[in-house]
């Protein structure tokens, strides 16, 4: 009799036990969704997306997609759910087209992965000298585009320091190609000042190797640059001060005018879809903290473009070096 009672414990308890024991076990993580990040097809961006692709998927754990959109498409392809950031947007230049979608409230500006500008650069022994390489200063007292000008018009007749045989009578400042927004902005200051200058165009490859070649040689050169770029990793520059800030409408857009004020300073943010907040907590706080900078900006440019690494190996370098910096980040 009691070896029937044990059987029939035997027989309940082997019946029972996978209901308890699946009750028991741990329900599988929940699986995260995929991050989509819109970067641009320039250095920087690409640099910026390849470590923030890294971080999401190696250290948070996100399965991650990239794609090249304009930033004009980038905004409601978020705002749809169709991509979730986008890695590097320039203000103030594209304010006025994302407002709307802030406003909205289905994006949001970012952290300011770093600061960015624009304006008028020389190689620094124009200015101090390089007794390194027995070059004496220059123009010891060149610091402003004023300076430039002619002795009788308020200047120290600088500009025949960068005086070009295309242009006899002429400073020549070295600029990008014509359809560059830069372009009517340099004529329109050069008008508003007065300044006897001359603005030259060609490609980004060929400014570049004109200013390494001019330190090299030791001669004066006198450049429009935007920044950060990888030049400035390369050669020691001095930034030549407008006289007047730049203030909102003070350039006409394609139009050349005479204006007198300065290049924008440039503000350049992440932005990142507001359904992050709670889809993705951990990578909306990561899109507001992202704070690269701008001398690492130069120095990570400077190993792509200059020195030909590939951007996953030079993204992941950087990130072994600054785990501290990826840890302020993510909040830890």
């Amino acid at each position: 009799m009691k070896n029937k009672i044990w059987l029939v414990f035997l027989v309940l308890a082997l019946a029972v036990s996978p209901v308890l024991l699946h009750g028991c076990t741990p329900a599988a993580p929940e699986e995260k969704p995929t991050i989509t990040l819109v970067e641009g097809n320039w250095t920087s961006s690409l640099i910026e997306s390849e470590i923030l692709a890294q971080v999401l998927t190696k250290q948070l754990g996100y399965p991650t997609d990239r794609v090249q959109l304009s930033a004009s498409l980038s905004w409601p392809a978020i705002c749809k759910g169709e991509a979730d950031v986008n890695v590097e947007i320039w203000l103030p230049g594209r304010r006025a087209e994302i407002q709307p979608f802030i406003d909205e409230g289905c994006l949001e500006l970012g952290a300011e992965i770093f600061p960015g500008g624009a304006g008028w650069i020389m190689p620094r022994f124009v200015v101090e000298g390089d007794p390194a390489r027995g070059i004496e200063p220059i123009a010891p007292d060149l610091k402003s585009i004023l300076d430039l000008k002619d002795e009788g018009e308020g200047g120290k007749g600088y500009w025949k320091l960068f005086e070009n045989p295309e242009e006899p009578g002429l400073g020549e400042l070295v600029g990008g190609s014509p359809g560059w927004v830069d372009d009517p902005m340099d004529r329109s200051i050069i008008l508003g000042y007065d300044l006897p200058l001359w603005r030259s165009n060609q490609s980004e490859a060929i400014m570049m190797a004109r200013m390494i070649a001019a330190d090299k040689k030791g001669e004066p050169l006198l450049m429009y640059l935007w920044w950060p770029h990888w030049i400035l990793e390369a050669v020691d520059v001095v930034k030549l001060e407008f006289p007047d800030p730049y203030y909102e409408g003070c350039f006409r857009g394609e139009e050349v005018v005479p204006v007198r004020c300065g290049h924008p300073k440039y503000s350049i943010h992440t932005v990142v879809a507001s359904r992050l907040k709670e889809t993705a907590p951990d990578v909306y706080y990561l899109m507001h903290s992202m704070v690269l900078g701008e001398a690492d900006a130069n120095a990570l440019m400077m190993r792509v473009d200059v020195g030909g690494e590939e951007i996953p190996a030079v993204a992941e370098d950087w990130i072994s070096q600054n785990q501290d910096v990826i840890d302020q980040w993510l909040g830890k």
